[in-house]
């Protein structure tokens, strides 16, 4: 049969945030603010990761135009060498948690089961942008970072198809291999959407998916269905019409771009290089427009065609060396949502140039909204002197980016709290993961994979950071055209 859009998503909304439905319990939404990285090693686990590869994986939901658009709850991730950590196919449900995960969207059971057995593991709470942990909606996402070695290279992830009994999507009981048996990471983004598929827990008697009661959004608490007998964990298979996973969701992995080692070139390299580089600058950026690996036009628009596996993030991240030109690409394209884009989409990508005025800009606009947003009342009674002494007030108050407030002028002190990676803190600071490459130059930092609990960092301004990362896509931008020169 075929499934009609059974509610709409306002009031899909308005089920799961009603006071009768349970879906994150309020202690665990409290312990489990944004993605972690636990594990039962203690104080081992810096030796544990030191040759750690660090990637980036994205859960979009992208159910809005499926025949049954559905929330994804938090949900959990696991490194592991052996298959079948979460579950085993054909096999009833191990007990350690899945059911909670799969039937209520609560993955603090399973998370803790599997930190228990020695494997890295953690979970996925807070949408992309949000305060706290929540389900995502269509056209929003969960995002985490995972550090895999060789010793445990598959990544197996599940979160809960909420409108459903017992659902949920994740890749099969051998995970997804991001270390091959050769021993070579995956490298740059690939979109695993075709990897992952729709499992039954094999826990609670299946009903209509999107109307029935005992689901997630119309039950009165947790665990109220019937519970299936002498189930087992299965790919769905009762009866009823589901979308194709590929049309609930995307699912994309991307390996952290960590500095290299030798970022501080060789002098006499250099010194041989510097006339050549300083006459021929203009010249060479003008002729191959090249910051990433698209090949941008000097001056206008680049046409570009969106393929498999795309998002603006990563589009901008091969077109300008940086993820967080994305809102750039997004406003030149007029896109009503930033966070859909279609294969075989046509878009234009401004040149660098352009699109680095157009992010300080947006970065301004950004700025005086902030200031704009204050009290009226106090803005009367504070006019005077907030003109007379901005330079001052800003030194004082800094800018906040993200929920790490900034200096100004001057570095500001931070230190490193459980579950901190480079990246989480960037984001938190800067709005972005990719500015880990500034604070990790500029705490000169040996690994950028490795920080302690306790370690104390220092984070440049917004300004000295954005000064940073510029000067190390220009340097990334150099380094690819004399390896082509060179060739």
């Amino acid at each position: 049969m075929q499934l009609k859009k059974p509610l709409s998503l306002i009031l899909i909304a308005m089920l799961l945030f009603s006071t009768t439905v349970v879906l994150l319990p309020a202690e665990f939404a409290l312990a489990s603010d944004g993605p972690t990285f636990e594990s039962s090693h203690g104080g081992d686990d810096d030796d544990a990761m030191g040759d750690a590869v660090t990637y980036v994986i994205r859960i979009e939901n992208i159910s809005g135009d499926s025949d049954l658009p559905t929330p994804f709850a938090p949900g959990v991730w696991v490194l592991h060498s052996e298959p079948g950590p979460l579950f085993i196919e054909g096999e009833a449900d191990k007990g350690y948690g899945l059911e909670a995960l799969a039937e209520d969207g609560d993955p603090s059971a399973l998370a803790e089961a599997l930190n228990g057995m020695d494997l890295h593991a953690g979970v996925f709470t807070t949408p992309v942008g949000a305060d706290g942990p929540a389900p995502i909606f269509p056209g929003e996402a969960y995002e985490f970072e995972v550090k895999v070695t060789a010793e445990a290279p598959y990544l197996s992830f599940a979160t809960m198809f909420v409108q459903s009994n017992d659902l949920f999507v994740g890749p099969g009981e051998g995970g997804i291999a991001l270390i091959d048996m050769d021993g070579m990471a995956m490298e740059g983004m690939h979109d695993v959407t075709a990897d992952l598929l729709l499992w039954d827990a094999g826990t609670e008697a299946n009903e209509e998916p999107g109307v029935g009661g005992d689901q997630a959004p119309r039950q009165s608490g947790p665990n109220m269905g019937l519970p299936e007998i002498e189930g087992t964990v299965r790919v769905v298979d009762d009866g009823y019409t589901y979308p194709d996973v590929s049309a609930l969701v995307k699912v994309s992995i991307d390996k952290a771009m960590m500095m290299e080692a030798g970022m501080e070139k060789d002098d006499e390299m250099m010194s041989d290089k510097d006339d050549k580089m300083m006459s021929d600058d203009d010249g060479m950026m003008k002729d191959d427009g090249m910051m990433g690996e698209i090949m941008l036009m000097e001056e206008g628009d680049t046409p570009y065609t969106v393929v498999g596996g795309d998002t603006l993030g990563s589009i901008s991240r091969r077109a300008y060396g940086a993820s967080k030109y994305w809102s750039v690409i997004c406003s030149a394209n007029g896109l009503a949502n930033c966070n859909l884009i279609h294969i075989g989409d046509e878009l234009t990508l401004p040149s660098h140039a352009d699109a680095m005025a157009k992010m300080d800009m947006m970065m301004m606009d950004e700025k005086d909204g902030m200031m704009s947003d204050k009290d009226d009342e106090m803005m009367a009674d504070k006019d005077d002197k907030m003109m007379s002494d901005d330079d001052g007030m800003m030194k004082d108050d800094g800018m906040m980016m993200g929920d790490i407030m900034l200096m100004e002028d001057g570095d500001t002190p931070y230190t490193v709290e459980g579950g901190d990676t480079l990246g989480a803190i960037a984001r938190r600071a800067y709005g972005s993961i990719n500015y880990y490459k500034a604070i990790c130059s500029a705490n000169e930092l040996e690994d950028c994979n490795v920080i302690d609990i306790g370690d104390e960092l220092l984070l440049p301004t917004q300004a000295e950071a954005e000064e940073m990362m510029d000067s190390m896509m220009m340097d990334d931008g150099m380094d690819a055209m004399d390896k082509k020169d060179d060739m």
